[in-house]
């Protein structure tokens, strides 16, 4: 018998869309593929899920060796913030408001 597949209820702020639409097509298929995984669970090496410090209010995900995606887990949704480049990602180490 296969096994069952959970999947994460999923919200975008309006910052994710903002960043998402200014990404390439490409960056755009590497991106919808790794919040895929995020949603259905889905183990990885490549996304490098890890919390944001100080705070680790936040979690980061690896898209590619420049992109990250900055998302919270509360009560079985991914709630997805925002897309960043690694070098900005310190910018959440610390809560703020979603939009």
């Amino acid at each position: 018998m296969a096994r069952k597949q959970t999947f994460l209820s999923a919200t975008w702020s309006e910052s994710w869309q903002e960043s998402y639409a200014k990404l390439s097509s490409e960056r755009q298929a590497a991106c919808d593929e790794a919040a895929i995984a995020l949603i259905k669970q889905t183990q990885s090496s490549g996304l490098r899920v890890k919390p944001i410090h100080p705070e680790k209010h936040y979690l980061e995900a690896r898209i590619n060796s420049g992109d990250r995606i900055v998302f919270r887990l509360e009560k079985g949704t991914i709630f997805f913030v925002d897309i960043v480049h690694h070098d900005d990602i310190g910018r959440y180490g610390k809560r703020r408001k979603l939009s």
